[in-house]
């Protein structure tokens, strides 16, 4: 199968996954050893594919949300900026970290990038 016609085989493979992405509000996300870990809204992913990237069955993708993704960046950043002020506290560093809080209500509608 020419390259080509193998590109076109997996974008109209991956039709129905672009449909439910775009009306669930989903991203398409994939990890791998050789990638590590790929995020793409489905208008990143149309315009990566259509420069010959990324173009990878749907086998290869999940669909997923970007806010719990997210919601969980935001976590993780909350224990890290605790984390350094605790040991500042102790250093006596007198720099304090703050974390502005966002209001992410759940099923909020994320524009795509595109």
């Amino acid at each position: 199968m020419s390259h080509s016609v193998q590109e076109q085989v997996i974008i109209m493979s991956l039709k129905p996954l672009f449909e439910q992405a775009e009306a669930e509000n989903r991203w398409f996300y994939h990890n791998s050893e050789e990638a590590g870990e790929v995020w793409a809204s489905p208008g990143y992913l149309h315009k990566e594919q259509s420069e010959g990237r990324l173009l990878w069955p749907p086998e290869h993708w999940e669909l997923r949300s970007p806010i719990d993704y997210m919601a969980s960046i935001h976590r993780k950043a909350g224990e890290l900026i605790e984390e350094y002020n605790e040991m500042a506290e102790l250093l006596r560093v007198p720099h304090v970290l703050l974390m502005e809080e966002q209001d992410m209500e759940p099923g909020a509608r994320v524009g795509w990038i595109s």
